[in-house]
């Protein structure tokens, strides 16, 4: 995870690779007062189960390995938006972001109910109908 760092363009963006992190460059240079802070690579839930009798160690990893990531915590003072970066959205992204919202509510009480937005390159009307239904924005860069 590595903590909040400032929101602005990166050589590297942990946990993003290819396509994903040009799009989130895209973002940020088309965006760039559009967050104060952001973390990276950001994990929420329990992951998988591990046996007992797994030493200290390899049930970090499998914890770790296993956990869902969120690409983007986005930072406003207080208040976090969870933002996920793909190249074409689908109906399962809806599914993506709603459950990593459930997963981070439930770990982290203490902070706000996170917001959600979801950056593309593309989208088609029927899904882009489907995110605007539902309450979650998606900006095209």
């Amino acid at each position: 995870m590595g903590g909040r760092r400032p929101y602005m363009v990166r050589k590297f963006y942990p946990h993003m690779i290819g396509e994903d992190a040009i799009l989130w460059t895209r973002f940020i240079e088309g965006h760039p007062e559009y967050f104060d802070s952001v973390d990276y690579d950001f994990r929420v839930g329990d992951g998988a189960s591990v046996p007992e009798d797994f030493d200290v160690e390899m049930s970090r990893m499998v914890t770790s390995l296993s956990q869902k990531r969120i690409d983007v915590l986005g930072w406003n003072d207080e208040v976090p938006t969870i933002v996920e970066v793909k190249g074409r959205v689908g109906l399962s992204t809806l599914g993506q972001v709603y459950g990593y919202r459930v997963l981070f509510m439930e770990g982290f009480t203490h902070i706000a109910k996170p917001k959600i937005l979801v950056v593309c390159e593309r989208i088609s009307a029927d899904d882009r109908f489907v995110m605007q239904s539902s309450g979650v924005p998606v900006v095209e860069v």
